[in-house]
């Protein structure tokens, strides 16, 4: 098959240079599913012979089963056959690694996963139509991130064992180390159901770009399991990435239930240096404009007193402004933020003012990175009337992957072949090129002539006669 040939001839029916791109890019899919079919014909032929050298029968003739890749679907035929201790099954779907009833390629797999983690599973239908040749519905979308996100989910807990075993062994070893914890809740699928999502994230300081700043080196721990969960993998994650014998580990958090000073030093166990906890200013500055339905002048008086570390005068300011007050809702938010203030007093405080000038990190600012942060989650689990079931946790490990750049790996590493396989792979590749028939290239008819002097009646000037009529 000539493609160059054949695109010359696609061309020339055509009138506009789109109408050729659209007719171009179906031939050279189909180009692609012919040859991609040829090759796994061949490698199953080299499977084959390979086995029936060491003892193994054809159980039945050539079986097939459709695989969609990226450029479309592939039909892949592939030999049945018995191992001398009598188990069945298929040696190119273990070369290949293809699960049972799989029918997309791990490309196409990850891409969809990806994809969804940023738009609806209707959406990534439609876009996956318009852009490659692969068909399905919205629900095998989620099929495709709760496949993606279970691989990640194992990655993690994986290493949750290795810690536990003492196999991990960070090597960074940052001056400081900043981390932020909070969750989040989406809906469930029964009536006022309600997930948490927890989140914690983890980063070394900022770096500059343009007019903004960006987190250096952040790394994020996503989950819905519980809470034990969850801090088992974060202490997991410090293991694998830091060694903080002398690193000062800052943390920020909003005080809830479970986002505790307490857990962030379990947690960091491992560092030398005291570790500051702070109350995540966002939270403080958000409960005082709540209580104090926004009355700017006592805000701001409250939140000086903070800043000069005057408890009596907080504590003097709050009261006053309750006694002011005539509704019992109201008495009982100001009393709320009192207890909360009051509870965490010594969380009240800038990380910035426990450290020399000159030994701030550069473009050292405020802690708080964690609400925007949440938006990778919410702006897509939330709102829009969205419920989750069973795919939740599919969804937020695909989308922690993401952030932290080890989705791809974790995913795909189980279809990557040990060494054994390797050197299996590139033995049956070598079989395969080798039953390969090659192609022969036709030159047309042959001409000839017998020079001589001879003449006509002899039996060479007949022969000659004979070769020149046909």
């Amino acid at each position: 098959m000539d493609s160059i040939e054949d695109l010359l001839g696609i061309w020339k029916n055509q009138t506009s240079l789109l109408e050729f791109e659209e007719e171009a890019t179906t031939y050279m899919y189909q180009f692609m599913r012919r040859s991609v079919e040829q090759v796994f014909l061949l490698l199953d032929q080299a499977l084959v012979k390979e086995k029936q050298t060491q003892g193994w029968i054809i159980d039945s003739h050539k079986d097939q089963r459709t695989l969609q890749f990226l450029f479309g679907p592939v039909t892949l035929y592939h030999t049945r056959m018995i191992s001398p201790e009598g188990h069945a099954c298929y040696p190119l779907d273990n070369l290949l690694k293809l699960r049972k009833h799989m029918r997309y390629s791990p490309n196409v797999e990850y891409e969809t996963a990806t994809l969804a983690s940023r738009m609806t599973c209707r959406e990534v239908v439609k876009t996956l139509a318009t852009w490659t040749q692969v068909q399905m519905s919205h629900t095998t979308v989620m099929r495709c991130v709760r496949a993606v996100g279970e691989a990640q989910e194992k990655q993690d807990q994986d290493r949750v064992i290795q810690a536990a075993n003492g196999e991990l062994d960070g090597k960074r070893q940052p001056d400081f180390l900043f981390a932020e914890a909070d969750g989040t809740f989406v809906r469930g699928l029964r009536k006022r159901q309600h997930i948490e999502i927890k989140h914690f994230i983890m980063y070394e300081g900022w770096v500059k770009n343009g007019k903004r700043r960006l987190l250096k080196e952040p790394y994020a721990v996503m989950t819905s399991k519980g809470l034990d969960s969850f801090w088992e993998q974060v202490e997991a994650a410090i293991e694998q990435r830091y060694r903080l014998w002398q690193t000062q580990v800052v943390a920020n958090s909003d005080g809830g239930s479970g986002y505790d000073e307490s857990h962030f030093k379990d947690a960091f166990c491992g560092a030398h240096k005291h570790i500051w906890v702070q109350l995540d200013a966002f939270h403080v500055a958000q409960s005082l404009t709540r209580s104090l339905h926004g009355d700017k002048a006592w805000i701001t008086r409250i939140q000086k007193a903070i800043q000069r570390k005057d408890r009596a005068a907080a504590i003097l300011l709050l009261d006053t402004y309750e006694s002011n007050l005539d509704e019992n809702e109201r008495v009982e938010q100001v009393r709320s933020v009192k207890q909360y203030l009051m509870g965490h007093w010594d969380r009240l405080f800038d990380w910035r003012e426990s450290v020399a000038k000159e030994n701030l990190p550069e473009y050292a600012g405020r802690l708080g990175a964690m609400e925007s942060n949440q938006r990778h989650l919410t702006f897509r689990m939330k709102k829009r009337g969205m419920h989750w079931g069973e795919s939740e946790e599919g969804m937020v490990k695909v989308i922690q992957g993401i952030r932290n750049k080890t989705l791809k790996m974790a995913y795909l590493s189980s279809f990557i072949p040990s060494r054994r396989k390797e050197r299996i792979m590139t033995k049956t590749i070598r079989i395969a090129s080798l039953l390969k028939e090659p192609t022969v290239p036709s030159i047309g008819a042959h001409h000839g002539r017998i020079g001589c002097n001879a003449s006509s009646s002899s039996a060479v000037g007949k022969l000659n006669r004979v070769l020149t009529l046909a």
